[in-house]
Order: structure tokens, then C-alpha cells, then sequence
């Protein structure tokens, strides 16, 4: 039995030069049918895997975003032939390194599908924030909600959450935070009744996917330790908080005169006389 551990351990994203990573995992929950009346508009999505009894091989791609503009350049999963169900078990690399993420990085998840030669199309889409309301960065394992038919949007609020409003009542979201705390090291910790209960935590979730009417995309954030104990990276930029002077109102105040470089009309007159 280990004893809680109340110390919180950070470091700075400043500090981090490494790449953003992210795993992505299975796709799961109800999936909606295709309408038959875009089949009749476009016949060449007949052949896309949306249309096969089987798994199709689709593909996520995965973009990150600043204040509703691209962040870097896009990057998709390798190409893997599902059989039953869909799981890329895949960690992807993002070309962005830690310390170069503005405190306002959205990371989209789109799941595209092939329909036709060099055509893809839109299965579902989720976006979430790489750092919580407290500027820490995500670790651990998320199930986010997909939407249907549209692309990961990245703009703050999204209209394609992975994180509901109703997160507060969801069964899956409050067990997610529960296990955050125990990975931070928040709760005590015992072996034997530990794994249990992350097995039944499974359970739960399986039976909450199966229960809904959403669709599901399961990514997992990289966990950091120091020294074997968890560790949290905190958004931090260098010389944030210094403060810069600027007059408002400048005390001298240049204004232009169009007749400066002429001739004084009094002044050629007397010299004229002179």
C-alpha cells in the first residue's frame, strides 16, 4: 500500500524541447448509416469503406490549431488493414515541440475515409484543448465524442467538443477524473484492488459506449515522471510577466508645415527696397 503523495512536481513547457506526441486508439459506438440519397447524387461512393460490411481502412489525420488558424502542418496514421474493429494503436509525432505551444493549442482528430481516386470524405470529427483550465498539459487517456460528417473543428468554443457540456453527469468523464487523481498520486494506492477496479472502469465504459448514441475516439497523452513519480508540464513563457512602459501621450508633438520651405512674400519684398 503506497501513501498519498500531496506534492505537486512540474516543469515548465519552456523547458521542453522535445515533439508533442499522441496515441491514437480505437474507434468505437453506434455509427451512423450512410444516406442513400448521397449514394444516388454521387455513385462513385459506392465503393468507399462506409459502404462495405467490413472494417474499411480509414485513416485519422491530426492538426493543431491557435486561435482558429492551422499550427504546423497536418499529420495522418499509417495505413492499417482492420479486420473487426478499428484500433491504429498508433503514437503519432507532431512536428511542434513543447515549448513552441501557445497556451491556447486545440489538437483536432478527423477520421477520413477514401471515396474515390484521390477523394476523401469526412466520417467524424472531435477536438480538444493540449492544456486544461489550469494550463497543465494533458496526460492519460481520453474517450473523445465524435461528430458526424464534418472535420475536427479547431476554433475556441469548437463546434466538435470532445468533451461534452454535460461532462459533469457523464458516468465516463467522472470516473476519467477519479483516475487522473490516482495517477497523479492523489488517492492511496493498493495493488490488488487497483487493478480491479480499472478493470471494472473498463467495463463501465464499454457499457456506456454501447448504451449512447455517439461515437467514440479513444487518444492517449503521453504521462511524464521524475524520478518514477508523476510529473505535470506547466504552460510557461519566459519573461511573461514583464512589464513595458508606453506614453500614451508623447510630450512633444511635431506638426507639419507646407510653407515652411517657401519664400516669404514680406520678407522678398524688403529686400527689394533694401
Amino acid at each position: 500500500m503506497d501513501e498519498t503523495d500531496d506534492v505537486f512536481r512540474y516543469v515548465y513547457s519552456s523547458s521542453l524541447d522535445n515533439r508533442v506526441c499522441v496515441k491514437v486508439g480505437t474507434f468505437e459506438g453506434f455509427q451512423h448509416k450512410p444516406c442513400y440519397e448521397k449514394l444516388l447524387e454521387d455513385p462513385m461512393l459506392r465503393f468507399s469503406g462506409l459502404y462495405t460490411e467490413t472494417c474499411a481502412p480509414l485513416m485519422v489525420k491530426l492538426q493543431l490549431w491557435n486561435k482558429g488558424k492551422p499550427y504546423g502542418v497536418a499529420v495522418t496514421t499509417s495505413f492499417k488493414a482492420f479486420t473487426k474493429r478499428w484500433n491504429w494503436n498508433e503514437w503519432i509525432t507532431l512536428p511542434v515541440e513543447m515549448r513552441d505551444l501557445p497556451r491556447t493549442a486545440v489538437l483536432t482528430f478527423t477520421i477520413l475515409d477514401y471515396a474515390g481516386p484521390g477523394r476523401t470524405v469526412n466520417v467524424a470529427g472531435t477536438s480538444i484543448s493540449l492544456f486544461g483550465k489550469s494550463g497543465v498539459l494533458r496526460q492519460g487517456v481520453y474517450d473523445l465524442r465524435l461528430w458526424p460528417d464534418v472535420a475536427g473543428d479547431g476554433n475556441v468554443p469548437s463546434t466538435t467538443p470532445g468533451k461534452g457540456k454535460d461532462a459533469s453527469k457523464n458516468q465516463m468523464q467522472r470516473l476519467a477524473k477519479l483516475a487522473k487523481r490516482h495517477r497523479n498520486g492523489q488517492m492511496q494506492k493498493v495493488d490488488w484492488l487497483d487493478r480491479l477496479t480499472f478493470r471494472e472502469i473498463e467495463v463501465i465504459n464499454e457499457k456506456e459506449k454501447r448504451q449512447s448514441d455517439y461515437m467514440y475516439l479513444m487518444v492517449e497523452f503521453p504521462s511524464v515522471f521524475v524520478d518514477e513519480k508523476p510529473c505535470s508540464i506547466i504552460y510557461f513563457e519566459p519573461d511573461g510577466d514583464q512589464k513595458y512602459t508606453f506614453i500614451s501621450k508623447p510630450k512633444l508633438v511635431t506638426v507639419p508645415d507646407p510653407e515652411i520651405l517657401l519664400v516669404s512674400t514680406i520678407q522678398k519684398t524688403l529686400l527689394l527696397y533694401a
